[in-house]
């Protein structure tokens, strides 16, 4: 597949944005959902573009459709020292964790999250810091 022909994750983004003024629980479900897959795609992307791995194991899980992929990730922006200067690295693994935790509540817990609209926020807050941090290590 050609760089013209890949998906663009920031789609997921911008299609998550789209319930922000909604109260649909489903729909910000769903917002919560695409904002962590955008940003997590886009920082796995990242790392196979630049081929920032820690180690050959890394760079097999990265390279894979493994579970593991997700954990990998963010390890790999957390330790890896060239996606390291301000700890921006760091900061990109912290906030999917967070949008990950998120996303497995509302795609797992049957039980309607208390202020769910403030979760949706703050994923959006988290996902777009992401898209941020991303562009500042290109």
């Amino acid at each position: 597949m050609s760089d013209s022909e890949q998906f663009d994750w920031y789609k997921y983004y911008e299609h998550a944005i789209s319930y922000q003024n909604e109260n649909d629980e489903a729909k910000l479900r769903t917002g919560i959902g695409r904002f962590y897959y955008s940003s997590f795609l886009e920082s796995r992307d990242f790392i196979l573009e630049n081929k920032t791995f820690l180690n050959n194991f890394n760079k097999k899980i990265m390279n894979s459709k493994s579970g593991r992929i997700h954990q990998e990730t963010r390890h790999t922006f957390d330790k890896h020292p060239l996606l390291n200067h301000d700890n921006v690295g760091k900061k990109i693994a912290q906030r999917l964790n967070i949008l990950r935790k998120y996303r497995n509540m509302v795609d797992y817990d049957s039980k309607k999250p208390k202020n769910l609209k403030n979760i949706y926020n703050k994923c959006h807050k988290r996902a777009k810091r992401i898209f941020e941090l991303l562009d500042e290590l290109n």
